[in-house]
């Protein structure tokens, strides 16, 4: 009899889910609703972190709980709990520049069920759970791009969203039927088996060739990124912040599962793919990114070339492409949810573009601080997080003998810098803007410190980087 140990995590997710759906809407919904759903996702990832590792492994169906999913739920956990508490002021008068948010209670329950989807992606051992789980985790944030109906640039991307959502879930089923056909299974071991025993199979490349265009659009990979920075800049705050790292991390998590589990095998020929994916995504985020005054649109193009440096880890040995993919997800969400912090500081008082955060220094010390530390890890600099990541994401690439596409990456981390420099010139060197001291308060100036301490806890103790790998079992 398999035990319900391992699903708990799960099962108590979607209990949460439904809780914070059907919370009393009489009596003080957005308090209640914010607070049931922090303490029930830290619950969730306490029971993630710390369940002994010979406990978590099971299956039931097409549903199987593997110690290196564990990893990627945390992830997960951790970006829809860095989303609820961002999210918490833009339910207050005075939130945001662009008006309140409003029904806290469905914006944290379609929130929590993305995660949902999420879980159920990380677990799949056969094709349609996969693609459930991976509707389910995107499904949710059309309704969350569009939380603001009454903001023409909210309602635009809703509907930008959901146009490129379907076209990308068309192509996953067609791509998904094309493997079907190949192997006459939906199951990752039926899939497994072809790509070692017929690789050249022609329907097997198609079904292949479709599933990475509806995993690019997700991803926002080059050339199918064009809907991120309109999507960014029209999406609340908190939402475009877990668009960025939850979305992101889901989308990876799922090349993770296809391309470092059954259709391993086919990875090598894959290799070409999978580089001038890497280069023209980090090439065009970091070109579109140079152009950019609009913070939302610049943090969309500077995605996009993220989006590049995860690739080349794709590349290198299977274990350590994945541990270096977990880790670089997870530093790249704490560094984002810093910066989104500030943009919601800064949105309070006027739109979010770069003049807004001329004269920082002066207003507020401690936001420059941090915003400095955000571009710089983003950048790589060492002894930053960002530059740990980076480093295990090019360093698991070469030792498979990538060493030209390590040097193109190292080239556009270069370029990078440029123009992530110039947003600590607006901050710190541009004459100062309109506008006096900003009090941050006790509560934000401790998360000024927390998300500062973390950004160099990150880089300076790689142990993070290697309890990952212990904890995925690579």
């Amino acid at each position: 009899m398999t035990s319900l140990l391992p699903f708990l995590p799960d099962l108590a997710l979607l209990a949460l889910a439904f809780m914070v759906l059907t919370i009393d809407m009489r009596r003080r919904e957005d308090e209640a609703a914010f607070h049931l759903s922090w303490i029930g996702l830290a619950a969730i990832g306490f029971l993630l972190a710390f369940t002994p590792l010979e406990n978590l492994e099971a299956s039931f169906g097409g549903y199987a709980m593997t110690r290196s999913g564990q990893v990627w739920k945390l992830i997960f956990i951790l970006a829809a709990f860095g989303t609820v508490l961002l999210s918490r002021p833009y339910f207050r008068k005075g939130g945001n520049a662009r008006g309140r948010l409003e029904k806290p209670a469905a914006f944290f329950g379609l929130s929590i069920l993305c995660v949902q989807g999420m879980f159920a992606l990380v677990s799949a051992t056969d094709l349609l759970v996969f693609y459930l789980g991976l509707e389910l985790a995107t499904l949710p944030f059309f309704a969350l791009a569009a939380f603001q109906p009454r903001d023409v640039d909210s309602a635009e991307a809703g509907s930008k969203y959901v146009l490129m959502g379907g076209f990308s879930s068309a192509l996953l089923l067609f791509g998904i039927s094309f493997l079907y056909g190949a192997t006459g299974s939906l199951d990752f071991a039926s899939l497994a088996l072809a790509a070692r025993e017929a690789p050249g199979e022609p329907v097997l490349w198609g079904g292949i060739v479709f599933l990475l265009g509806g995993l690019g659009f997700k991803l926002a990979m080059f050339p199918l990124h064009m809907w991120a920075p309109d999507v960014y800049e029209g999406s609340p705050t908190p939402v475009m912040a877990f668009l960025s790292v939850g979305s992101k991390a889901a989308a990876v998590a799922a090349l993770s599962v296809i391309f470092l589990g059954p259709l391993e095998g086919m990875r090598p020929a894959l290799a070409g793919f999978f580089s001038i994916a890497a280069v023209l995504s980090m090439a065009a985020g970091n070109l579109g990114a140079m152009r950019q005054s609009n913070l939302r649109r610049f943090v969309a193009y500077s995605s996009i070339a993220q989006v590049g440096y995860m690739l080349v880890g794709l590349l290198g040995d299977a274990s350590a492409g994945r541990s270096a993919l977990q880790y670089n997800l997870l530093v790249y969400g704490v560094t984002s949810f810093a910066l989104y912090f500030i943009m919601g500081v800064v949105g309070r008082e006027g739109p979010e573009t770069l003049r807004s955060l001329r004269g920082l220094s002066r207003r507020s010390p401690g936001l420059a601080a941090l915003l400095v530390l955000c571009m710089f890890s983003l950048a790589g600099i060492p002894p930053l997080a960002g530059f740990l990541g980076k480093f295990m994401l090019f360093t698991t690439a070469a030792s498979q003998g990538h060493y030209i596409l390590v040097g193109i990456a190292l080239a556009n981390a270069v370029v990078s810098f440029y123009y992530y420099m110039l947003v600590v010139k607006e901050a710190y060197i541009v004459p100062q803007g309109e506008g006096g001291l900003i009090d941050l308060g006790a509560m934000r100036t401790a998360w000024v410190w927390i998300l500062a301490a973390l950004l160099v806890i990150l880089g300076l103790f790689p142990a993070a980087g290697a309890w990952l790998a212990g904890r995925g079992g690579l």
